[in-house]
């Protein structure tokens, strides 16, 4: 199998230097907006697509890492101006047709390298184009029409995307269809689909019969011996194709139906695609249509590479957490670690927040909606600010053990204090204890005593006089927990744990917070 193996950038849109390692099959890129998902698509489009080739010098403005042009501004000169380097490293079969024409050790900046297969993109400044631009570049002027952008394989050959040494496809959803992108998309899938011989003749054919066809009009002669013709050159095959599923042009269906058809036709073997990259494939599609498009990535992913780049929790679990590339300040960490287990647990329970936990600074894991709607309340209450403000996310596990969330979280050094019940079991606080003394980043809070057994209880102890005030109860009537008797206002509020915790939001009354709680927030900032 052809795929990509890593990906060097230098001095690229985002990122000043970069190193990525792509899995064989299925990577997930994820990250916070402007983390860089994008870009990273971008530099492989640039490498294998040369997508700037014949743009305008302009783009450089855009492609050119922001940091590398402040260094040039304040240390202007031909040395310091900024430069892009980007290099794709492949897996080919050495049997692959060109394969010998990419295999050398033309790349990076070191010496004695092994040889490997790989395509180098460089943009320059031309100092033999630019002589005379000097006094310009001193003035902090960057000579942008005078850069070179050059393509070159690792054995130092020229390289054109004629010769591309594998099949690949770009999937793009995060705008609205367009003519040029739909002419991009079926042009490689024509190149993909068939060989060479096949697509010559059957633009030889085209050209014949489209001749035909205007003569088959019997338009009148304009006199003279003149009459009009059609020009074959004017017309080329693969700029009017489209893919029609019975009678309509893909680009004539809805926007989720789009993304989910050429995925499908992506995925389907006998087009023979190596790598397949996929930009937010979530973009317009249904709940229902985006779990049919997961299942087709998941049946089909062991027959191409699959690089995705997406916002969605569910998209980053159901394909497995073992294949996400987690973005963050300028780095690419892999959760390939993450237990074997914990990931399968993730890719079938889609109600989880695996995302928000992956994205956030520091997080409060709470058992369940009763916590997730006080917690903030006497966050702000105890501190005189919001979570928001403080940059902290509440995550409701909602039945999923945390200990889950808490392997992921030992794998991305995150900070993360669970608030949790002791159940009246006093093995779970001694558990916890020991776990607080073991761990740095990670911190469990729970009631102390086993009569502090859970959430509402601990609020009941110390809330006693306002809650019996404030909770209504029918006189007489049992309000049993679990078969057991905990008196009629903490048994409805067990058995009624959003409805009272709601009430309590809005009952604007300020409340003795259990100590657990104090601690846990007071651990959590610091």
């Amino acid at each position: 199998m052809n795929y990509i193996k890593s990906l060097h950038i230098e001095g690229f849109k985002k990122f000043q230097t970069l190193d990525v390692e792509f899995n064989e099959h299925m990577n997930i890129f994820v990250g916070e907006n402007e983390a860089g998902k994008s870009t990273l698509l971008d530099a492989i489009k640039t490498v294998l697509n040369q997508q700037y080739r014949l743009a305008d010098k302009s783009v450089l403005r855009d492609l050119f890492n922001a940091q590398m042009v402040k260094e040039f501004e304040a240390n202007p000169s031909v040395k310091t101006l900024p430069r892009i380097l980007i290099e794709v490293e492949l897996v080919l079969d050495p049997k692959t047709k060109n394969a010998d024409y990419f295999y050398g050790e033309v790349y990076g900046t070191l010496k004695n390298q092994d040889e490997k297969f790989g395509i180098r993109f460089e943009c320059k400044y031309d100092e033999l184009l630019g002589a005379g631009m000097e006094q310009s570049i001193l003035e902090k002027k960057i000579p942008y029409e005078y850069y070179a952008l050059t393509w070159m394989t690792f054995a130092n050959n020229p390289y054109q995307t004629i010769r591309r040494p594998l099949q690949f496809l770009a999937i793009d959803t995060t705008s609205n269809a367009t003519a040029p992108s739909f002419n991009s998309y079926n042009r490689t899938l024509f190149t993909s689909r068939y060989d060479e011989a096949t697509r010559a003749k059957a633009k030889n054919d085209f050209r014949t019969k489209l001749v035909e066809a205007f003569d088959a009009t019997e338009l009148p002669e304009l006199g003279d011996n003149r009459k009009f013709g059609v020009d074959t050159k004017k017309v080329v095959l693969e700029t009017i194709l489209s893919v029609y599923e019975g009678a309509i042009a893909l680009e004539n269906r809805g926007s989720g139906m789009e993304s989910l058809i050429k995925t499908e036709i992506a995925l389907e073997k006998a087009n023979g695609l190596d790598v397949i990259l996929m930009e937010e494939p979530e973009n317009h599609l249904s709940f229902t249509t985006l779990r049919k498009m997961l299942y087709e990535i998941s049946i089909k992913q062991k027959d191409s590479q699959i690089i995705v780049a997406t916002h969605n929790n569910m998209i980053a679990s159901r394909l497995n957490l073992n294949n996400v590339l987690w973005i963050t300040e300028s780095v690419v960490k892999s959760l390939s670690g993450v237990d074997k287990d914990v990931a399968e647990f993730f890719v079938k329970a889609d109600d989880n927040a695996f995302l928000q936990l992956l994205l956030s600074n520091k997080v409060f894991l709470v058992e369940g909606a009763t916590e997730f709607l006080l917690l903030p309340h006497f966050y702000k209450q105890i501190t005189g600010k919001t979570i928001e403000e403080d940059g902290i996310s509440v995550i409701s596990c909602n039945g999923i053990s945390y200990k889950n969330y808490l392997e992921i979280a030992e794998k991305t050094s995150k900070k993360i204090c669970v608030i949790t019940d002791n159940d009246g079991k006093q093995n779970r606080i001694d558990e916890a204890t020991v776990f607080n003394k073991t761990t740095t980043l990670q911190h469990i809070f729970l009631g102390t005593t086993t009569d502090d057994w859970t959430w509402e209880a601990c609020l009941y102890n110390l809330n006693k006089t306002v809650l019996d005030g404030m909770i209504e109860v029918q006189a007489g009537a049992d309000y049993l927990f679990h078969k057991k008797d905990y008196g009629q206002v903490l048994g409805k509020m067990l058995n009624n744990k959003v409805e009272t915790a709601y009430k309590m939001l809005l009952s604007g009354t300020t409340f003795e917070v259990p100590q657990y709680i104090k601690d846990a927030i007071k651990w959590l900032r610091e």
